[in-house]
């Protein structure tokens, strides 16, 4: 096996660790308000059903605050 083949949990380039840490931090965020990531990810996106519309993440963090 050569040192191309090998599977790493790190990023190659510097857009997927920018990818990563945006991904990570709406985690966390959803995380520390008590939403669902995959709910919120996927109304953000258009997708899944729509009991579970939610507002802008900047209003829901605001709201918390």
């Amino acid at each position: 096996m050569s040192s191309s083949d090998k599977i790493s949990g790190g990023t190659v380039s510097r857009n997927g660790r920018q990818a990563r840490d945006v991904m990570l931090g709406l985690m966390k965020t959803c995380q520390r308000l008590g939403l669902s990531f995959w709910h919120y990810l996927g109304d953000r996106l258009g997708i899944g059903d729509e009991d579970h519309l939610m507002a802008p993440l900047a209003s829901l963090v605001a709201a918390r605050a």
